[in-house]
Protein backbone atom coordinates (compact mmCIF):
# COMPACT_ATOMS: atom_id res chain seq x y z
CA UNK A 1 0.00 0.00 0.00
CA UNK A 2 0.96 3.61 -0.48
CA UNK A 3 0.58 5.50 2.79
CA UNK A 4 0.82 9.24 3.44
CA UNK A 5 1.43 10.46 6.99
CA UNK A 6 0.44 14.03 7.86
CA UNK A 7 2.14 15.45 10.96
CA UNK A 8 3.00 19.00 12.03
CA UNK A 9 6.77 18.44 12.50
CA UNK A 10 9.09 15.62 11.51
CA UNK A 11 12.81 14.95 11.84
CA UNK A 12 15.62 13.33 13.77
CA UNK A 13 16.06 16.49 15.85
CA UNK A 14 12.48 16.24 17.18
CA UNK A 15 12.68 13.65 19.94
CA UNK A 16 9.32 13.46 21.65
CA UNK A 17 5.55 13.46 21.49
CA UNK A 18 3.40 12.86 18.43
CA UNK A 19 6.29 13.76 16.13
CA UNK A 20 8.53 10.96 17.39
CA UNK A 21 5.54 8.63 17.41
CA UNK A 22 4.96 9.47 13.73
CA UNK A 23 8.58 8.79 12.79
CA UNK A 24 8.76 5.48 14.64
CA UNK A 25 5.49 4.31 13.08
CA UNK A 26 6.55 5.45 9.61
CA UNK A 27 9.83 3.55 9.83
CA UNK A 28 8.08 0.35 10.94
CA UNK A 29 5.35 0.61 8.29
CA UNK A 30 7.94 1.31 5.55
CA UNK A 31 9.16 -2.28 5.81
CA UNK A 32 5.96 -3.48 4.10
CA UNK A 33 4.50 -0.32 2.55
CA UNK A 34 5.55 2.74 0.57
CA UNK A 35 5.41 5.58 3.10
CA UNK A 36 5.62 9.34 2.51
CA UNK A 37 5.56 12.15 5.07
CA UNK A 38 3.73 15.46 4.61
CA UNK A 39 4.95 17.98 7.15
CA UNK A 40 6.21 21.53 7.68
CA UNK A 41 9.69 23.07 7.62
CA UNK A 42 9.43 23.92 11.33
CA UNK A 43 11.58 22.66 14.18
CA UNK A 44 9.88 24.71 16.89
CA UNK A 45 6.14 24.61 17.55
CA UNK A 46 6.41 27.92 19.43
CA UNK A 47 6.84 30.04 16.30
CA UNK A 48 6.69 27.56 13.35
CA UNK A 49 9.66 29.26 11.69
CA UNK A 50 10.72 27.63 8.43
CA UNK A 51 14.12 26.49 9.68
CA UNK A 52 14.42 23.40 7.47
CA UNK A 53 15.20 24.47 3.90
CA UNK A 54 14.65 21.49 1.54
CA UNK A 55 11.17 20.92 0.09
CA UNK A 56 11.94 17.23 -0.17
CA UNK A 57 14.43 14.96 1.59
CA UNK A 58 14.82 11.38 2.69
CA UNK A 59 15.10 10.45 6.36
CA UNK A 60 15.95 6.80 6.99
CA UNK A 61 14.89 6.04 3.39
CA UNK A 62 11.43 7.63 3.79
CA UNK A 63 10.36 10.51 1.51
CA UNK A 64 9.62 13.65 3.49
CA UNK A 65 7.76 16.48 1.74
CA UNK A 66 7.97 19.81 3.56
CA UNK A 67 5.76 22.88 3.24
CA UNK A 68 6.18 26.44 4.42
CA UNK A 69 4.18 27.71 7.40
CA UNK A 70 2.94 31.27 7.57
CA UNK A 71 4.42 33.34 10.39
CA UNK A 72 2.61 32.83 13.68
CA UNK A 73 0.54 35.81 14.84
CA UNK A 74 0.49 35.65 18.65
CA UNK A 75 -1.84 38.61 19.08
CA UNK A 76 -4.54 37.18 16.81
CA UNK A 77 -3.97 33.68 18.20
CA UNK A 78 -4.85 34.95 21.67
CA UNK A 79 -7.78 37.00 20.36
CA UNK A 80 -9.50 34.06 18.68
CA UNK A 81 -8.53 31.66 21.45
CA UNK A 82 -10.28 33.86 24.02
CA UNK A 83 -13.34 34.13 21.79
CA UNK A 84 -13.56 30.35 21.34
CA UNK A 85 -12.75 29.66 24.98
CA UNK A 86 -15.44 32.01 26.27
CA UNK A 87 -18.08 30.62 23.92
CA UNK A 88 -17.12 27.00 24.73
CA UNK A 89 -18.13 27.55 28.36
CA UNK A 90 -21.76 27.12 27.26
CA UNK A 91 -21.36 23.61 25.72
CA UNK A 92 -19.13 22.59 28.65
CA UNK A 93 -21.97 23.53 31.01
CA UNK A 94 -24.54 21.72 28.84
CA UNK A 95 -22.41 18.55 28.86
CA UNK A 96 -22.40 18.63 32.67
CA UNK A 97 -26.21 18.57 32.48
CA UNK A 98 -26.03 15.55 30.17
CA UNK A 99 -27.23 17.56 27.14
CA UNK A 100 -24.47 16.34 24.82
CA UNK A 101 -26.49 16.58 21.58
CA UNK A 102 -27.15 20.27 22.18
CA UNK A 103 -23.64 20.97 23.52
CA UNK A 104 -21.99 19.39 20.47
CA UNK A 105 -24.32 20.82 17.84
CA UNK A 106 -22.99 22.87 14.94
CA UNK A 107 -24.44 25.99 16.51
CA UNK A 108 -21.44 26.07 18.84
CA UNK A 109 -18.78 25.46 16.18
CA UNK A 110 -18.03 29.12 15.41
CA UNK A 111 -16.41 27.69 12.31
CA UNK A 112 -14.96 30.92 10.89
CA UNK A 113 -13.44 31.87 14.23
CA UNK A 114 -12.21 28.32 14.72
CA UNK A 115 -10.29 28.23 11.43
CA UNK A 116 -8.92 31.71 12.00
CA UNK A 117 -7.57 30.50 15.33
CA UNK A 118 -6.04 27.41 13.67
CA UNK A 119 -4.49 29.70 11.05
CA UNK A 120 -2.94 32.12 13.52
CA UNK A 121 -1.94 29.40 16.01
CA UNK A 122 -0.10 27.55 13.25
CA UNK A 123 1.21 25.70 11.50
CA UNK A 124 -0.80 27.29 8.70
CA UNK A 125 0.42 25.57 5.54
CA UNK A 126 -2.16 25.84 2.72
CA UNK A 127 0.37 24.56 0.17
CA UNK A 128 0.28 21.19 1.94
CA UNK A 129 -3.49 21.10 1.52
CA UNK A 130 -3.22 21.88 -2.20
CA UNK A 131 -0.54 19.22 -2.69
CA UNK A 132 -2.63 16.51 -1.03
CA UNK A 133 -5.64 17.51 -3.13
CA UNK A 134 -3.53 16.80 -6.22
CA UNK A 135 -2.03 13.48 -5.09
CA UNK A 136 -4.80 12.00 -2.93
CA UNK A 137 -5.78 9.41 -5.55
CA UNK A 138 -2.22 8.06 -5.59
CA UNK A 139 -2.46 6.98 -1.94
CA UNK A 140 -4.39 4.14 -0.33
CA UNK A 141 -4.28 5.48 3.24
CA UNK A 142 -3.61 8.83 4.92
CA UNK A 143 -2.62 8.81 8.60
CA UNK A 144 -3.17 12.05 10.52
CA UNK A 145 -1.41 12.86 13.78
CA UNK A 146 -2.81 15.17 16.47
CA UNK A 147 -6.24 16.77 16.67
CA UNK A 148 -4.96 20.24 17.64
CA UNK A 149 -3.53 21.78 14.46
CA UNK A 150 -4.54 23.10 11.06
CA UNK A 151 -3.24 20.22 8.87
CA UNK A 152 -5.51 17.59 10.44
CA UNK A 153 -8.60 19.80 10.60
CA UNK A 154 -8.23 21.26 7.11
CA UNK A 155 -6.92 18.25 5.18
CA UNK A 156 -8.51 15.17 6.78
CA UNK A 157 -12.01 15.98 5.37
CA UNK A 158 -10.54 16.00 1.85
CA UNK A 159 -9.42 12.36 2.15
CA UNK A 160 -11.89 11.17 4.80
CA UNK A 161 -12.74 7.91 3.01
CA UNK A 162 -9.13 6.74 3.36
CA UNK A 163 -8.22 8.41 6.65
CA UNK A 164 -6.80 6.96 9.85
CA UNK A 165 -6.70 9.47 12.69
CA UNK A 166 -4.30 9.30 15.68
CA UNK A 167 -5.68 12.19 17.78
CA UNK A 168 -3.27 12.22 20.76
CA UNK A 169 -6.09 13.93 22.65
CA UNK A 170 -5.89 14.85 26.30
CA UNK A 171 -7.74 16.93 28.86
CA UNK A 172 -6.77 20.46 27.85
CA UNK A 173 -8.92 23.52 27.22
CA UNK A 174 -8.88 23.57 23.38
CA UNK A 175 -10.06 19.94 23.23
CA UNK A 176 -13.49 21.18 24.35
CA UNK A 177 -13.94 23.55 21.38
CA UNK A 178 -16.93 21.80 19.71
CA UNK A 179 -15.57 22.25 16.16
CA UNK A 180 -12.78 19.77 16.89
CA UNK A 181 -15.24 16.87 16.80
CA UNK A 182 -15.50 17.25 13.00
CA UNK A 183 -12.07 15.69 12.46
CA UNK A 184 -13.11 12.70 14.57
CA UNK A 185 -16.48 12.33 12.81
CA UNK A 186 -14.88 12.58 9.36
CA UNK A 187 -12.35 9.86 10.13
CA UNK A 188 -12.79 6.42 8.67
CA UNK A 189 -10.80 4.89 11.55
CA UNK A 190 -9.48 6.29 14.85
CA UNK A 191 -6.43 4.76 16.52
CA UNK A 192 -6.24 5.86 20.15
CA UNK A 193 -3.08 5.71 22.24
CA UNK A 194 -4.74 4.54 25.44
CA UNK A 195 -8.08 3.53 26.93
CA UNK A 196 -8.02 6.77 28.94
CA UNK A 197 -7.76 8.83 25.76
CA UNK A 198 -10.65 6.96 24.13
CA UNK A 199 -12.84 7.38 27.22
CA UNK A 200 -12.12 11.13 27.30
CA UNK A 201 -13.12 11.50 23.64
CA UNK A 202 -16.30 9.41 23.90
CA UNK A 203 -17.42 11.05 27.14
CA UNK A 204 -17.02 14.49 25.60
CA UNK A 205 -18.37 13.71 22.13
CA UNK A 206 -20.60 10.58 22.34
CA UNK A 207 -21.36 10.57 18.59
CA UNK A 208 -17.73 9.63 17.93
CA UNK A 209 -18.26 6.14 19.35
CA UNK A 210 -19.87 5.18 16.03
CA UNK A 211 -16.50 5.59 14.27
CA UNK A 212 -14.53 2.35 14.00
CA UNK A 213 -11.54 2.42 16.36
CA UNK A 214 -8.84 0.51 18.22
CA UNK A 215 -6.15 1.27 20.83
CA UNK A 216 -2.52 0.84 19.81
CA UNK A 217 0.07 3.30 21.07
CA UNK A 218 3.71 2.70 20.20
CA UNK A 219 5.89 -0.39 20.16
CA UNK A 220 9.13 -0.52 22.12
CA UNK A 221 12.34 -2.50 21.89
CA UNK A 222 15.27 -2.69 24.27
CA UNK A 223 17.55 0.23 23.35
CA UNK A 224 21.01 -0.66 22.12
CA UNK A 225 23.61 1.77 23.42
CA UNK A 226 27.05 1.86 24.97
CA UNK A 227 26.85 1.96 28.75
CA UNK A 228 29.39 4.54 29.87
CA UNK A 229 30.60 5.54 33.32
CA UNK A 230 28.14 6.97 35.78
CA UNK A 231 27.99 10.73 35.02
CA UNK A 232 27.56 11.89 38.65
CA UNK A 233 28.83 10.57 41.97
CA UNK A 234 25.56 11.32 43.78
CA UNK A 235 22.04 10.03 43.13
CA UNK A 236 20.02 11.81 40.48
CA UNK A 237 16.56 11.73 38.91
CA UNK A 238 15.72 12.61 35.32
CA UNK A 239 13.01 14.33 33.35
CA UNK A 240 12.96 13.71 29.58
CA UNK A 241 10.80 15.65 27.15
CA UNK A 242 9.82 19.11 26.06
CA UNK A 243 11.00 21.75 28.51
CA UNK A 244 8.05 24.11 28.69
CA UNK A 245 5.23 25.20 30.95
CA UNK A 246 2.69 22.89 29.29
CA UNK A 247 4.69 19.97 30.70
CA UNK A 248 4.54 21.49 34.22
CA UNK A 249 8.33 21.84 34.38
CA UNK A 250 8.15 25.02 36.45
CA UNK A 251 6.41 23.10 39.25
CA UNK A 252 8.86 20.20 39.00
CA UNK A 253 11.73 22.66 39.49
CA UNK A 254 9.98 24.20 42.51
CA UNK A 255 9.23 20.81 44.09
CA UNK A 256 12.79 19.59 43.57
CA UNK A 257 14.26 22.75 45.05
CA UNK A 258 12.24 21.99 48.18
CA UNK A 259 13.39 18.35 48.15
CA UNK A 260 17.01 19.52 48.02
CA UNK A 261 16.51 21.20 51.37
CA UNK A 262 15.99 17.68 52.80
CA UNK A 263 18.56 15.91 50.66
CA UNK A 264 21.04 18.52 49.37
CA UNK A 265 23.27 16.17 47.37
CA UNK A 266 20.66 14.69 45.01
CA UNK A 267 20.43 16.10 41.48
CA UNK A 268 17.68 16.56 38.90
CA UNK A 269 18.69 16.27 35.24
CA UNK A 270 16.23 17.88 32.83
CA UNK A 271 16.76 16.50 29.33
CA UNK A 272 15.20 18.20 26.32
CA UNK A 273 15.16 21.31 24.22
CA UNK A 274 14.07 24.43 26.08
CA UNK A 275 10.97 25.93 24.50
CA UNK A 276 10.51 28.41 27.36
CA UNK A 277 13.06 30.18 29.52
CA UNK A 278 12.75 28.16 32.72
CA UNK A 279 15.63 28.80 35.13
CA UNK A 280 16.80 27.74 38.57
CA UNK A 281 19.55 29.03 40.84
CA UNK A 282 19.91 25.52 42.27
CA UNK A 283 23.17 23.98 41.00
CA UNK A 284 21.72 20.50 41.50
CA UNK A 285 19.18 21.13 38.73
CA UNK A 286 20.91 20.65 35.39
CA UNK A 287 19.36 21.49 32.00
CA UNK A 288 21.10 19.48 29.28
CA UNK A 289 19.26 20.86 26.25
CA UNK A 290 18.89 18.58 23.24
CA UNK A 291 21.29 15.63 23.45
CA UNK A 292 21.92 12.46 21.46
CA UNK A 293 20.00 9.24 21.99
CA UNK A 294 23.19 7.64 23.36
CA UNK A 295 23.63 10.39 25.96
CA UNK A 296 19.94 10.31 26.90
CA UNK A 297 19.94 6.55 27.37
CA UNK A 298 23.10 6.63 29.46
CA UNK A 299 21.68 9.32 31.75
CA UNK A 300 18.44 7.37 32.15
CA UNK A 301 20.29 4.10 32.76
CA UNK A 302 22.26 5.47 35.71
CA UNK A 303 19.36 7.47 37.20
CA UNK A 304 17.27 6.47 40.22
CA UNK A 305 13.97 7.11 38.41
CA UNK A 306 12.17 9.11 35.74
CA UNK A 307 9.90 11.95 36.89
CA UNK A 308 6.94 12.97 34.69
CA UNK A 309 5.19 16.07 36.08
CA UNK A 310 2.85 16.54 33.10
CA UNK A 311 -0.90 16.77 33.69
CA UNK A 312 -1.76 15.98 30.07
CA UNK A 313 -0.57 12.87 28.23
CA UNK A 314 -2.22 10.59 25.67
CA UNK A 315 0.45 7.86 25.99
CA UNK A 316 3.80 9.13 27.39
CA UNK A 317 6.34 7.24 25.35
CA UNK A 318 9.18 8.20 27.67
CA UNK A 319 7.36 6.54 30.59
CA UNK A 320 7.28 3.26 28.70
CA UNK A 321 10.90 3.66 27.55
CA UNK A 322 11.99 4.13 31.16
CA UNK A 323 10.02 1.11 32.36
CA UNK A 324 11.54 -1.05 29.63
CA UNK A 325 14.97 0.05 30.84
CA UNK A 326 13.99 -0.99 34.36
CA UNK A 327 13.59 2.50 35.80
CA UNK A 328 10.76 3.34 38.22
CA UNK A 329 8.50 6.20 37.12
CA UNK A 330 7.25 9.00 39.37
CA UNK A 331 4.12 10.60 37.90
CA UNK A 332 1.69 13.36 38.74
CA UNK A 333 -1.74 12.32 40.01
CA UNK A 334 -3.55 14.62 37.57
CA UNK A 335 -2.61 12.65 34.44
CA UNK A 336 -5.05 9.73 34.09
CA UNK A 337 -2.87 8.04 31.48
CA UNK A 338 0.23 8.10 33.70
CA UNK A 339 -1.71 6.93 36.73
CA UNK A 340 -3.12 4.07 34.67
CA UNK A 341 0.38 3.00 33.51
CA UNK A 342 1.70 2.98 37.07
CA UNK A 343 -1.27 1.17 38.59
CA UNK A 344 -1.25 -1.53 35.91
CA UNK A 345 2.52 -2.00 35.94
CA UNK A 346 3.19 -1.61 39.67
CA UNK A 347 6.44 -0.04 38.56
CA UNK A 348 6.32 3.45 39.99
CA UNK A 349 4.77 6.02 42.27
CA UNK A 350 2.15 8.78 42.07
CA UNK A 351 2.42 12.13 43.83
CA UNK A 352 -0.26 14.74 44.47
CA UNK A 353 1.75 17.52 46.10
CA UNK A 354 5.25 18.53 47.24
CA UNK A 355 4.95 16.48 50.43
CA UNK A 356 4.23 13.28 48.45
CA UNK A 357 6.98 14.17 46.00
CA UNK A 358 9.55 14.48 48.79
CA UNK A 359 8.52 11.21 50.42
CA UNK A 360 8.66 9.28 47.16
CA UNK A 361 12.12 10.52 46.19
CA UNK A 362 13.40 9.85 49.69
CA UNK A 363 11.87 6.34 49.61
CA UNK A 364 13.49 5.50 46.26
CA UNK A 365 16.88 6.70 47.44
CA UNK A 366 16.63 4.42 50.50
CA UNK A 367 15.31 1.30 48.72
CA UNK A 368 17.39 -1.86 48.92
CA UNK A 369 18.36 -3.78 45.79
CA UNK A 370 15.59 -6.35 46.18
CA UNK A 371 12.86 -3.70 46.36
CA UNK A 372 14.32 -1.74 43.45
CA UNK A 373 14.75 -4.83 41.28
CA UNK A 374 11.11 -5.80 41.87
CA UNK A 375 9.94 -2.47 40.47
CA UNK A 376 12.37 -2.83 37.60
CA UNK A 377 11.07 -6.28 36.69
CA UNK A 378 7.45 -5.14 36.87
CA UNK A 379 8.05 -2.25 34.49
CA UNK A 380 9.87 -4.33 31.90
CA UNK A 381 7.16 -6.98 31.93
CA UNK A 382 4.37 -4.43 31.57
CA UNK A 383 5.90 -2.95 28.41
CA UNK A 384 6.74 -6.34 26.89
CA UNK A 385 3.19 -7.57 27.55
CA UNK A 386 1.44 -4.55 26.07
CA UNK A 387 3.69 -2.55 23.75
CA UNK A 388 5.58 -4.71 21.26
CA UNK A 389 5.83 -3.56 17.66
CA UNK A 390 4.41 -6.83 16.33
CA UNK A 391 1.21 -6.22 18.27
CA UNK A 392 1.01 -2.54 17.29
CA UNK A 393 1.66 -3.07 13.57
CA UNK A 394 -0.87 -5.90 13.44
CA UNK A 395 -3.51 -3.49 14.73
CA UNK A 396 -2.62 -0.98 12.01
CA UNK A 397 -2.74 -3.64 9.30
CA UNK A 398 -6.23 -4.63 10.47
CA UNK A 399 -7.26 -0.97 10.38
CA UNK A 400 -5.88 -0.60 6.83
CA UNK A 401 -7.87 -3.66 5.74
CA UNK A 402 -11.02 -2.18 7.25
CA UNK A 403 -10.50 1.16 5.45
CA UNK A 404 -9.77 -0.55 2.13
CA UNK A 405 -12.83 -2.79 2.43
CA UNK A 406 -15.06 0.18 3.26
CA UNK A 407 -13.68 2.20 0.35
CA UNK A 408 -14.06 -0.54 -2.30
Amino acid sequence: MKIGIVVQRYGLQINGGAELHARLLAEKLSKNHQVSIFTTKAISYINWDNDIKPDHEQINEIDVYRFRSHKKNKKLTHKYYRRLRNFSKIPIFLRKLGLHNIANSRFFYLKKNFFKWLKYQGPYCPEMLEKIKKVKNEYDIFIFFTYLYYPTNAILPIVKEKSLFIPTAHDEKPFYFPAYQEAFLNSKFIMYNSIGEKELVIQTYPNIKKIQSDIAGVGFEQPIFEIKDRPFDNNYFVYIGRVDTSKNIHELVKFFENYNKINPKTKLIIIGKKEFNIKSQNKNIIFTGFISEQEKNNLLYHSKALIIPSKHESLSMVTLEAMLMGKPVIAYYYSEVLVDHIKKSNAGFIYTDNHDFNNILKHIEKMNNEQYNELSKNGKQYVLNNYTWDTIINKFENAFDYIKNQTN
